[in-house]
Formats: structure tokens, C-alpha cells, sequence
């Protein structure tokens, strides 16, 4: 690898860290824990890698491919790998929040999260309530209980004709770790996406990567572009989420393997006015001192 592609992929890797990093330090997690991970993380890349290379696997290669001693990777070897450790359930709230905008019992006719009553009464209900929603997920923890909860953290609300409706579910506790991982997990299979469209090799795999980028703008663009995308961008996941939960029952009932994702987002910030004029393909050396 030469300098230029060198400090191209360091460049991709700052952008990256960024974000991570200012979620690692709000959380309390230090350096040591980082550095061991990426130790970790290095070791099994590289043991991928040297296996569709089908070279062999040994302590030397890999501690010559990632530069993590081989004291290190002996140890991490003997270890369990990280494939058995990241796996993670949903949390309640976000199977029911899943269900809740990809259901058809549970939407209404514009394809967004229906309101609810709140329980189902002696007489049939004309329609599934919260209650029947609750004890579709799960059936050992009371719809009440969890009414109760929620509603304190504002993750649903009750209106004034005592339905409950559908508000901020990242707010209840636990749920900014659940949503910050729902977007790593997007931005990793961004980042897979692509490594699979340059690197994949023979027909596409069926990827697919859109973005749409701009610099120099003003305020009140930025707002109206922001308002576009909750609009289509809502209207479209609602409509590709009931197409999801349709095809998890489909792949429940004849044992799907393949995990599916797609995302969303629209982000803005400030910039130097003269910093959208740099060359992109500048050195990113050049490029950071430049925006100091």
C-alpha cells in the first residue's frame, strides 16, 4: 500500500472515529478498552482476509498483517472469538416499536403507527389494542406495567380520549445504547455494502448505496431539506418496514437465513465557508490543517 492510499484510509477511518470516539467518552470507556478491542477487531479481519487469500493462518502472519504482537495474538487466538459476543436480543420496546409501525393490524391507512386503545374490553374490540399488542411480543410482563414505564420516560402518550399513542420510544431507559446501536449497525453495513460493490468481484450482490451531498449552504435550506426528508424519507421506511415484517414472518416459517437493512438519515453542520472548497482528493493531512 503507498502513502496516498495509506493516508486515504486513515482519512476514512478519523471520519469514522469521530463519532465513536465522543460516544466512548461520554459513556466512561477509556482508551485500554478501545486499543484491546482493535486488537481484537485487527486479528479476526486479518484471519479473513489470509482465508480468502487461502494462505495459512498463523500467529506470525497475522501479527505481520495487523502489527499486533504475537504475544497479543496468541492470547487473543485462545479467546472467544467476537462473532459469539456481539450478538445482542432486541429490547422489548423496540420488538414492540417494530411491530407497532410494520404491522398492518397496528397502522392506519397513511402506513404510520395507528392510535390505540388501551385495553381490550369484554366485548370483541373493533380493532387490536395496545394490550393485544403488548402480549404479541410477550406474554410475561403486564401491558399496564409497561404503559406505566413508558409513559413516564415519554416514550408513548395518552390522549385526551385515553388512547395511547406512539411519541419518543429512544427516550425510555435503555434506549440510547439500542438506538445508537441500530445505527452502527446501519453505518457497518453501509461501509460492507461498499467494500462488496468494489470489492466483491464477479456480479453484484444486489447492494445498494445512494447519498446525496452538499456544502455552502444556507439555514433555511438546510431546514426545508430536512423537512423533505422526514416526509419522504418517513412515508418510504413505513412502507419498507411492513414489507420486512411480512417477509420475517415468511422467513420464520421456512427458515430464512439472510439478516436485511436500509437506512435513512439527513445531517447537517457548520462548516468555515472556505472549507467546502477544498480538494477532496487533497491529502487529508492537508486537508484537517487547513479546517483547524
Amino acid at each position: 500500500m503507498n502513502a496516498s492510499t495509506q493516508e486515504q484510509s486513515l482519512h476514512i477511518a478519523t471520519l469514522l472515529l469521530r463519532p465513536l470516539i465522543r460516544l466512548l467518552v461520554h459513556k466512561g470507556v477509556g482508551l485500554a478498552e478501545l486499543v484491546e478491542l482493535s486488537k481484537r477487531v485487527y486479528i479476526e479481519q486479518a484471519a479473513e482476509q489470509l482465508e480468502r487469500e487461502e494462505r495459512r493462518i498463523t500467529d506470525a502472519a497475522l501479527s505481520t498483517l495487523t502489527g499486533v504482537h504475537r504475544k497479543d495474538v496468541k492470547r487473543i487466538g485462545a479467546e472467544a472469538p467476537l462473532a459469539q459476543t456481539e450478538r445482542r436480543r432486541k429490547s422489548l420496546l423496540d420488538a414492540v416499536m417494530s411491530l407497532w409501525s410494520g404491522d398492518a393490524r397496528f397502522i392506519d391507512e397513511r402506513g404510520v403507527p395507528r392510535v390505540l386503545e388501551r385495553r381490550s374490553t369484554a366485548r370483541p374490540a373493533q380493532a387490536e389494542t395496545f394490550e393485544d399488542l403488548i402480549e404479541e411480543v410477550t406474554k410475561g410482563v403486564p401491558p399496564k406495567a409497561l404503559l406505566d414505564a413508558w409513559l413516564q420516560q415519554g416514550a408513548v402518550t395518552i390522549d385526551d380520549d385515553g388512547h395511547v399513542r406512539w411519541a419518543k420510544p429512544e427516550r425510555a431507559a435503555g434506549e440510547e445504547l439500542q438506538s445508537m446501536t441500530r445505527s452502527a449497525r446501519i453505518a457497518a453495513d453501509r461501509m460492507q455494502a461498499s467494500w462488496e460493490i468494489l470489492h466483491g468481484g464477479g456480479e453484484s450482490p444486489g447492494h445498494f448505496l445512494f447519498s446525496v451531498r452538499g456544502e455552502g449552504l444556507l439555514d433555511e435550506d438546510v431546514a426545508r431539506l430536512h423537512g423533505a426528508v422526514r416526509r419522504w424519507g418517513r412515508r418510504f421506511s413505513d412502507r419498507l418496514n411492513r414489507e420486512v415484517t411480512l417477509a420475517q414472518a415468511r422467513g420464520r416459517k421456512a427458515g430464512g437465513t439472510q439478516r436485511y437493512s436500509f437506512g435513512v438519515q439527513s445531517y447537517a453542520e457548520p462548516v468555515r465557508p472556505d472549507a467546502w472548497q477544498l480538494d477532496e482528493t487533497a491529502s487529508p493531512r492537508k486537508a484537517v490543517a487547513a479546517q483547524t
